[in-house]
């Protein structure tokens, strides 16, 4: 996709003729008039804009003002770096200083020679492209990081940091959750009977049947092993061991067959309420735990619900 350039100029004609010339390299072009205008439209297109040609001298807020403004809101909001170019009669060693130190990553010198525009657009874009891919890297890298390689659910690491954040709107609003942490029964005795692949299967099988009747909001992480954690975030306290009880009959109500064997599974559910009072995500976890190992040493699969 081409690169999205914001052109900012009070003179109508230097705008204009910008906006040509880059509309003939096929670049897309948005524009301001001034410093306010271009904080407006950058926050409005921020998404997706590569680069910002930014005129110096210009009423109710200048160039630099308007792009120290524009750094400071990518870092409140940890965007990602956009490069701008100062475009400025002014080829003083002093103004060109100040447009670097202000946020700037370019200055050019009008009237500026449609040549040396062009090869400045042709670097920005090799940056926005690497930028571009630097961005996507990451966020494969940070899924990676959160996701667990066999269910393809949260891991341990972004499942807390969901907890973290439903308790928090939770302290916030009102508003009750439940934290819920469940084991497989006996699922060492499926690893040593049917072997470490079949155990594998059943791990995915029970996230896909799980998964398949979450609610919007609802979450799960795989905490490790065959040990997993939920959030039902906004449930009424009165509902929650009905909720569970539904996703425990789920996973128990019929065998996993892994190559034209079935492999009866059941799982031991311990559950904690969360009102909002102080209290932080790792007690929370400790009386889900505490749950389930009531619910495993009086019988299994079954629901132990404390509501806190």
């Amino acid at each position: 996709m081409p690169m999205k350039v914001l052109i900012v100029d009070d003179t109508n004609t230097d705008r204009l003729l910008l906006k040509l010339h880059l509309s003939k390299l096929g670049y897309r072009t948005i524009e301001a008039s001034n410093g306010k205008e271009a904080i407006e439209q950058f926050i409005a297109n921020s998404d997706d804009l590569d680069l910002i040609l930014m005129d110096v001298q210009m009423p109710y807020l200048n160039g630099f003002d308007a792009v120290r403004s524009i750094r400071d809101i990518q870092e409140q909001q940890k965007q990602e770096w956009l490069p701008v170019i100062f475009l400025s009669a002014s080829a003083e060693d002093d103004d060109v200083e100040d447009g670097i130190l202000a946020g700037g990553d370019d200055y050019l010198i009008k009237p500026i020679s449609q040549k040396i525009l062009s090869a400045k657009m042709l670097a920005m874009q090799r940056i926005a492209d690497m930028r571009r891919r630097l961005v996507e890297s990451n966020l494969v890298l940070e899924e990676l990081a959160s996701t667990d390689h066999l269910t393809g659910v949260a891991n341990r690491r972004a499942f807390e940091v969901m907890l973290e954040r439903e308790m928090s709107f939770t302290r916030r609003y009102g508003v009750p959750m439940a934290c819920a942490i469940f084991d497989l029964d006996k699922f060492k005795m499926v690893n040593d009977t049917y072997g470490h692949d079949a155990g594998d299967a059943v791990l995915v099988e029970v996230v896909r049947r799980i998964t398949k009747n979450l609610r919007d909001g609802d979450a799960i992480g795989r905490l490790g092993g065959e040990e997993f954690g939920m959030i039902l975030p906004k449930m009424p306290v009165d509902e929650v061991l009905a909720a569970f009880e539904r996703y425990r009959a789920i996973v128990a109500e019929h065998p996993v067959i892994h190559e034209g064997v079935e492999i009866p599974i059941t799982a031991s559910i311990g559950v904690a309420g969360y009102t909002g009072k102080k209290e932080d995500k790792l007690a929370l976890l400790k009386r889900a735990d505490e749950c389930l190992y009531e619910a495993k040493e009086t019988g299994r699969n079954k629901v132990v619900y404390y509501a806190g």
